[in-house]
């Protein structure tokens, strides 16, 4: 079996460990939480329970709405419950989610994550040495002085993957961090197009092999026998991303404007059904997998050109959650070993 990740979403939290166990036992490589409307690693921590050896990611961990200690702090933690299965997924997150929903300065995201990194590797890597962390930069001023926490690490070296969809964000994942995340309006053509260059300029940058670097993004991933259904099932993520600025740039790279303005136009006014119709079938296409097991299989093993691991994402906005675990089990049935 080649690998492949899967994205946990459920209704109850839960859920989380009948689905990671049903991925394990297919023989997938890895779950993967995110933070929006649940916590990553608190969703993780049901993961573990229920699993013996699939790595475990946050895809993502907000970075700056937790304070570097906090986050280092916590991946220690989940580390060393999970028995050094973790993968570290960060993002900045959109700058509307910190200002407005968290009420922080959101900053220059790219210089920012940067340093948050940079920290989180400090405190990770000299827990328990001694060695008091002292840091000064543009957003974090940080002095760990008389701080020695007496455990010791499953991991001194947690791996870190960044999150981006602009280039530069793409090329710092590179520079600073052991893999890549790719947003699930990633398509295959701004994989190609504009993030392999921003990954290979970083990599350049560094002085890193790509050998030694991760490159991973979600899909949003329908398997049906009824293609109809799958369209209209994917329609709902795509809309709901398309109403995000941030997400903006593969939507303009495939000429996608006029339609995205009119799907905002709907959210505006709570109009579910016009965000819908307002997804054409070839922006399904453009950002999703869709079709029976064979099409499905072939379209991602085409992303496989550029990425090493394809993170599987049943479509789930709009969607009642029976349908979701529906399409997460077809998900399972097609990949699974």
């Amino acid at each position: 079996m080649r690998r492949v990740g899967l994205l946990l979403d459920v209704e109850n939290i839960s859920d989380i460990v009948q689905l990671s166990r049903d991925a394990e036992a297919a023989g997938f490589d890895s779950v993967w939480t995110t933070e929006l409307y649940r916590t990553s690693f608190q969703q993780l921590s049901l993961a573990i329970s229920a699993t013996q050896n699939i790595k475990l990611g946050t895809a993502v961990t907000l970075a700056f709405t937790r304070s570097p200690l906090i986050t280092s702090l916590t991946a220690l933690d989940v580390d060393e419950i999970s028995s050094g299965r973790l993968i570290l997924g960060l993002g900045s997150g959109a700058k509307r989610t910190n200002e407005n929903f968290h009420g922080i300065t959101f900053g220059k995201p790219v210089s920012r994550i940067k340093e948050c990194i940079d920290l989180i590797r400090m405190i990770t890597s000299s827990s328990k040495k001694d060695k008091p962390v002292s840091y000064t930069g543009e957003y974090y001023n940080v002095n760990l002085r008389g701080f020695n926490r007496p455990f010791d690490p499953y991991r001194e070296q947690i791996p870190i993957y960044l999150a981006g969809i602009g280039r530069k964000m793409t090329q710092a994942a590179a520079e600073v961090a052991d893999g890549y995340i790719g947003h699930v309006v990633c398509s295959l053509k701004y994989i190609k197009d504009v993030l392999s260059y921003g990954l290979k300029e970083g990599l350049e940058k560094a002085g890193k092999d790509s050998k030694d670097f991760q490159t991973t993004t979600l899909i949003c991933t329908a398997v049906s026998r009824n293609k109809k259904d799958a369209i209209r099932a994917a329609k709902g993520t795509i809309a709901f991303y398309s109403v995000v600025r941030t997400y903006q740039p593969p939507f303009v790279l495939h000429g996608f404007e006029k339609e995205t303005q009119k799907i905002r136009e709907a959210y505006f006014k709570n109009d579910i059904s016009a965000m819908f119709e307002g997804v054409t079938d070839e922006m399904v296409n453009a950002f999703a997998v869709v079709g029976d097991v064979a099409e499905v299989r072939k379209k991602i093993d085409e992303y496989r050109d550029y990425i090493d691991l394809p993170i599987l994402s049943a479509p789930h906005y709009f969607m009642d959650f029976e349908e979701v675990r529906q399409y997460q089990n077809n998900i399972l049935e097609a990949f699974g070993n």
